[in-house]
């Protein structure tokens, strides 16, 4: 009952966000969804400047964070945070590993700088760690139909719950990098108080200002490298519409939004389609893939655009993604009705919302050929081909 007592605003503040990344209002208002990651700066403020783009308003939910660690430190992480306030009892489970974090070295701080470093360089490296990120990816895991594929967004939460068993206190005194970010912050502020005793100070301030640089070095080369070696790897599946083609893999939080915010269920995580760097980054599942699919992705539908919080999506209007192509439809002839069996068949041509099939005569039948000036890759035509197998698929889109 003191541990109920003394703890009473943060397990409030926990069911809070925990409706809140549970979706409860994205179908009226799929902008809400964002609200609990970009309160985090790491991705709000860190992943609009990589993504190089206004990602609206709501982006700025990160600036008071920013501005409550300079006067406060963490005060954030010991009494609002989520996570951290999950992960601390989960630690208490384990009274007998309290010593245990001891032996982990400081590694918070240089994740922060790395997240920071890369994102300034274009493509932010590991900003899935984030604390709020993580909660968030849990919660938005619980969507109707629930499948396990989807509940793979949920796998940072377990991670950090078994490791805070294991050594407590471990993420929030160790690993986490928003709270090394606080740190961060906090020292420098201290440093900037210090009036009484000016040249240790400016000395203090040059020894600290060199570490960092040092340290920045290499994580942009990392953060360059990255960019140049691993962002093409963003083109090998079909993503939802807005996505940086080049850079989702780094820019993307893994937070879930998108995959919760899609009315039809088509939004999946990838498991390793576009390379180590892109697992549970969000791709398009259609029919061919999932033969239980039997939605496309609808062309006045852009909620998951509007709920992603890093610009790994960037936010459409309906009007943008008239004109922005997630795929590529093609038909392959060798299984069409028309062209193969040289049957009447235009199933595809009646269900394009874009008039993207054009029919062509061929043996006194009208046969499907993709216009791919007009084709958005929405998947209208292979949700309803009538062949078995489907003779017409939407592919990712060229390189």
């Amino acid at each position: 009952m003191k541990w109920l007592r003394r703890n009473v605003w943060r397990i409030l503040i926990t069911a809070a966000a925990a409706v809140l990344a549970l979706g409860y209002f994205a179908e009226t208002h799929p902008e809400l969804a964002s609200i609990l990651p970009r309160i985090s700066p790491i991705l709000s403020l860190l992943g609009a400047l990589a993504a190089r783009k206004w990602l609206g308003w709501l982006m700025l939910l990160g600036i008071p964070l920013l501005v409550l660690s300079a006067f406060k430190g963490r005060f954030f992480c010991w009494n609002l945070c989520p996570m951290g306030f999950l992960a601390e009892t989960a630690g208490k489970l384990n009274p007998w590993g309290k010593g245990l974090v001891r032996r982990v070295p400081y590694l918070n701080k240089a994740l922060a700088l790395i997240i920071a470093v890369t994102a300034a360089c274009g493509y932010p490296l590991l900003i899935w760690l984030d604390p709020l990120c993580i909660f968030n990816g849990f919660f938005a895991a619980w969507r109707e139909p629930f499948t396990w594929a989807a509940a793979a967004t949920g796998i940072g939460f377990v991670t950090v719950l078994v490791l805070s068993v294991a050594v407590p206190n471990v993420w929030c005194h160790r690993l986490c990098p928003l709270g090394g970010l606080q740190e961060a912050i906090w020292n420098i502020a201290r440093r900037c108080k210090k009036t009484d005793d000016p040249q240790p100070s400016a000395l203090t301030s040059a020894a600290a200002t060199r570490r960092t640089v040092l340290a920045a070095v290499p994580a942009a080369v990392a953060g360059i490298v990255a960019k140049n070696a691993l962002g093409p790897n963003g083109r090998k599946a079909i993503r939802p519409p807005g996505a940086d083609l080049v850079r989702i893999n780094a820019l993307c939080a893994r937070c879930g939004n998108c995959m919760r915010a899609c009315p039809y269920q088509l939004i999946q995580p990838d498991f390793g389609e576009s390379g180590i760097d892109g697992l549970f980054t969000p791709v398009v599942r259609l029919r061919s893939s999932n033969p239980e699919q039997e939605q496309y992705c609808f062309q006045d539908c852009v909620a998951c655009t509007q709920a992603c919080p890093t610009g790994a999506l960037r936010p459409l209007t309906v009007e943008q993604k008239h004109a922005t192509p997630i795929g590529i439809a093609v038909v392959d002839k060798k299984k069409c009705i028309a062209w193969e069996k040289k049957e009447y068949c235009v199933v595809c041509d009646e269900y394009c919302p874009y008039k993207a099939i054009k029919l062509e005569k061929r043996n006194g039948v009208n046969c499907p050929v993709v216009d791919e000036s007009k084709c958005r890759g929405c998947g209208a035509c292979e949700s309803n081909c009538p062949a078995d197998p489907i003779a017409i698929t939407v592919k990712p889109l060229k390189q």
